[in-house]
């Protein structure tokens, strides 16, 4: 595996998974399992993972989630059980320069100083009581006047395993403000601390900055193969400004944004992917706007920017026609080389509430399938 592929993952007390492990994660990763059994969850871990230096990676998971971001209340739902006293502990270890990366997430509380509310004046003066009921011995602010509020905080520590010398650590805290957040961190992070990684939502819009850098660089041409093989009326892609065009054989070009969510998602994942800015990409429910015959042909060309670009993709889905159509690829001769790399975790609760995760390899996985046995 590359040095920036993760090869395994632990996730304790985060969101609805109390404890969950994934071994021989492979270059494509394929999580399964009912609705809300965590497979969203799952990525959200490792996407925290893979930004140690960007605080507000919470931030964006929770707008991602169409969650209000104004308290601090709102971010109790990343700890297990919605119980911000119980720290998550995330970890990832790969075979790099950096074998081992902890994060630790705890809300701490924090002492503010709150100027209390004035009294509300009874009589008929003109309110110049309220200053001078918070006014000192110098016309300042007395001891008095201010109240101690206790507001949490979310605290990052992470430790960094290097293979060779021993173990970097720092902290960094994120604050709610009334204009904004406020991240304070201990150190700079090193350079090698963040792996660079892109998550997809099902509504993802297309970046045109992304394609319009493929036609920059000359490489628009591979993307339109790709997007052929979902729509064979397509025979060009053009940018201007933030729109992208399609060409359909029309005398004019046609907004991309007419062509359905479907062309749309996945002109955004394919061209990030061969921009290949990021090392790992995250794609919940891969199926989302597809029609079933898409499907096969986006399976492809993902499999196969996966192994160009050297990226590591994790997909959701529960979705029958997206495991049939893997299965039709990896059995293929094109594709076999992929049948080592491409793995699957069904995640299930056991009687205690716990989810638990069960690894396919492929001929597993394919004898599941070919049979009608339920693995997602």
């Amino acid at each position: 595996m590359p040095s920036h592929h993760l090869d395994r993952v632990e996730i304790r007390r985060f969101r609805g998974l109390s404890e969950l492990d994934l071994d021989s994660l492979g270059r494509f990763n394929v999580l399964l399992g009912a609705n809300d059994v965590g497979k969203t969850s799952v990525l959200e871990a490792l996407f925290l993972l893979t930004g140690f230096a960007n605080l507000t990676v919470p931030v964006r998971i929770q707008q991602w989630r169409r969650l209000p971001i104004d308290r601090f209340e709102y971010f109790e739902a990343l700890f297990h059980q919605i119980d911000p006293d119980q720290p998550i502990e995330l970890v990832a270890h790969s075979a790099g320069a950096i074998v081992r990366r902890t994060l630790r997430i705890s809300a701490p509380y924090t002492e503010l100083e709150v100027e209390p509310e004035a009294p509300t004046s009874t009589g008929g003066g003109d309110g110049r009581s309220r200053t001078s009921a918070r006014a000192g011995p110098a016309g300042g602010q007395s001891s008095s006047s201010l109240l101690s509020a206790r507001r949490r905080l979310l605290r990052y520590d992470v430790t960094l395993q290097p293979r060779d010398g021993d173990a970097a650590s720092y902290s960094a805290t994120l604050r709610r403000r009334e204009d904004g957040f406020q991240v304070k961190q201990s150190a700079e992070p090193a350079d090698e601390a963040t792996i660079s990684a892109r998550y997809m939502t099902p509504g993802v819009d297309y970046d045109g900055a992304a394609i319009g850098g493929l036609i920059v660089r000359k490489e628009v041409g591979r993307l339109v193969q790709f997007l052929k093989e979902v729509n064979p009326r397509i025979r060009d892609v053009a940018a201007s400004g933030d729109l992208v065009y399609l060409d359909v054989g029309l005398d004019r070009m046609v907004p991309l944004n007419l062509f359905g969510s479907g062309m749309v998602r996945a002109a955004s994942v394919l061209s990030h992917c061969m921009l290949a800015n990021e090392r790992l990409l995250f794609l919940d429910e891969l199926e989302n706007g597809l029609h079933h015959a898409a499907i096969r042909p986006f399976i492809e060309a993902l499999l196969v920017l996966s192994r160009d670009q050297d990226m590591q993709v994790f997909v959701t889905t529960h979705s029958l026609a997206v495991l049939q159509s893997l299965l039709d690829v990896l059995g293929c001769d094109g594709f076999a080389s992929h049948r080592s790399t491409t793995h699957c975790y069904t995640l299930k609760r056991d009687r205690e509430g716990r989810v638990r995760p069960y690894r396919y390899e492929y001929a597993q996985f394919e004898h599941c399938v070919r049979h009608g046995i339920e693995i997602r």
